[in-house]
């Protein structure tokens, strides 16, 4: 299986990219975000799942982790394959999506491309307990009545959790994270410096 590509950006379509690797140009199917943050001819490295069906095999791509882990969690849902996952990932940041299903809401979920009421109500069903480390990142940015932000240790070590690391590998990232972020950062912060210091 091929789990990362490393290579030059040949050239984009709406939604994908070829990725050149020692000459091999592989089809990529991307996101707006991913899509966006690479220009042809730059060096990239994307995180890859691919997809093998009887007639074809896609190769979906990511620039951060994040993104990667919460697309693998929606395809575990029936009903969603790998091009709706990316769809759905399409209609807002990971955290902000992941918040919208734990919280339930339905409204929000409709809005997301290619979801309508049933498949809105299967995400929550079946993710809402799963997402909840995903979706504190977004909540922690929001400042609690002291006015400091929401977000303890252990919601920085659950998170890092849920995107599969390890105890003693969460532990070590959280503390590079606390390190170099600034005093009282936001979980959603101390998230993305953990992840720039694996």
């Amino acid at each position: 299986m091929i789990a990362q590509l490393k290579g030059m950006v040949e050239r984009k379509t709406p939604t994908a990219v070829v990725l050149d690797v020692n000459g091999v140009g592989y089809l990529i199917t991307c996101g707006e975000r991913t899509l966006a943050a690479l220009p042809a001819g730059s060096t990239a490295s994307l995180r890859i799942h691919m997809a093998v069906r009887e007639d074809a095999l896609e190769l979906f791509g990511f620039a951060t982790e994040l993104e990667e882990a919460l697309f693998h969690e929606l395809i575990r849902v029936p009903g969603i394959g790998p091009r709706l996952g990316m769809n759905i990932l399409a209609g807002g940041e990971p955290e902000e999506i992941a918040s919208a299903i734990v919280r339930g809401d339905l409204a929000r979920l409709k809005k997301l491309p290619g979801v309508g009421k049933k498949t809105a109500e299967r995400l929550v069903v079946d993710l809402r307990d799963r997402l909840a480390p995903f979706a504190s990142a977004s909540q922690a940015a929001a400042p609690n009545t002291a006015g400091t932000p929401i977000g303890s240790r252990d919601e920085l070590l659950q998170a890092l959790a849920a995107l599969g690391y390890k105890p003693t590998e969460a532990e070590r990232l959280a503390a590079e994270a606390r390190s170099r972020a600034a005093d009282g950062a936001a979980l959603e912060e101390l998230v993305r410096e953990a992840l720039r210091a694996r």
